[in-house]
């Protein structure tokens, strides 16, 4: 009774056995992938955010090194003999002008001067100009700035091409009796200026923002739109959702912090890396390096994604194994059952022979009694 009451139990927990030793050995094995493709997500996570940190430190600083140029070449002009002479618009002041620009036109667009009254006297420029030999300039920010401070001034402006420049001013000062005689101008389209340190024009993959002390918007792979416009202006807020992430990174580098966030603003999760840009000592501009982190984690998905390929065979072998051992382990089983079947059927025969008998032998001597009475 016992005996047939286990064989019955240990078919039961043959499947079961069986069943886990599958799930088990398949889900273990889906476990570590995870775990290792976890891990592995992580630490390109973090070697990216570092080569990133220092990539982007390394382009604020190629930038502060190509204004510095820019300003070095402004203060040439302005301490030239010919301008210091106060021949703000002669012939020879016009050839050095040219010769200048010739050295520097793949970075700045216009080359001009304003004399004492704001009137420009001498221009050179890449394109046909909106700019008139002659034109008042007195009503522009950036002139009355850097008339009332004496010092370089950075401006940045839209022109009536709808071009957003950057416009950079040197006062020239008679170096003998310290008169303001004008100012040495020069103006660099924002979009193409940085896009030599980055990707301005596409927000699929790692892209750059450049802005302005005021955070003002010089350049913007998210999107053209937004050059011009203020960052925390209505416009970019409502394009970036107001993510307090952002802003608050964007707040930080403005105040002269670097450093990096990670945010989504409806776009996809992005990794942001920042760092201000150092002109005379003082943070002027502010670059980000924006990368979306699908592209941080794309080799390492397709990785795993050839991975599962290869592990798919290896899960349906497993399966395969323990499928094929149930089956041998149920034939076996069916193979006890029939004999102990085919032995409990003996016995039931023996006993009913018995039994048979011995009814034969109680009939008889009822008999014999019936006869003697």
């Amino acid at each position: 009774m016992l005996k047939s009451l286990f064989l019955g139990r240990e078919k039961e927990i043959g499947i079961v056995l069986i069943i886990l030793i599958i799930v088990t050995s398949n889900g273990l094995l889906l476990f570590l992938q995870n775990t290792i493709e976890a891990d592995l997500r992580m630490t390109t996570f973090e070697r990216q955010r570092e080569l990133q940190l220092q990539s982007t430190k390394e382009i604020a600083q190629h930038i502060q090194s190509d204004f510095t140029l820019v300003l070095s070449m402004l203060n040439g002009l302005a301490n030239s003999i010919y301008l210091q002479q106060g021949e703000l618009g002669s012939e020879r002041t016009v050839m050095l002008l040219e010769e200048t620009y010739a050295k520097s036109n793949l970075t700045i667009d216009r080359l001009f001067i304003l004399d004492k009254e704001d009137i420009m006297v001498a221009s050179l420029a890449s394109k046909p100009s909106e700019f008139f030999l002659s034109e008042d300039f007195s009503f522009r920010s950036w002139v009355k700035e850097t008339r009332s401070s004496i010092s370089p001034v950075f401006s940045g402006y839209f022109e009536r091409t709808a071009i957003y420049r950057e416009f950079i001013t040197y006062p020239i000062i008679s170096r003998e009796t310290g008169e303001y005689l004008g100012m040495v101008v020069t103006s660099i389209p924002t979009v193409s200026f940085f896009s030599h340190y980055g990707n301005v024009e596409r927000i699929d993959t790692q892209y750059l923002v450049a802005l302005d002390k005021e955070g003002t918007i010089l350049a913007a792979g998210a999107s053209n739109d937004l050059v011009g416009k203020n960052f925390f202006g209505e416009d970019v807020q409502q394009f970036v959702n107001h993510n307090e992430n952002l802003n608050s990174l964007t707040q930080d580098l403005l105040s002269g912090k670097s450093g990096y966030g990670l945010y989504d603003y409806g776009q996809g999760e992005r990794l942001t890396t920042q760092y201000p840009i150092f002109i005379n000592g003082s943070p002027e501009f502010f670059i980000q390096i924006v990368t979306p982190t699908p592209e941080i984690y794309a080799k390492i998905d397709e990785v795993f994604s050839i991975q599962q390929v290869r592990i798919l065979p290896l899960i349906v072998g497993t399966s395969t194994v323990a499928i094929a051992v149930l089956i041998i382990l149920l034939k076996k089983w069916n193979i006890i059952l029939a004999r102990e079947v085919k032995r409990r059927t003996k016995e039931l025969e023996d006993s009913y022979e018995e039994m048979r008998k011995y009814i034969g032998q109680v009939q008889a001597e009822l008999r014999k009694e019936k006869a003697k009475s």
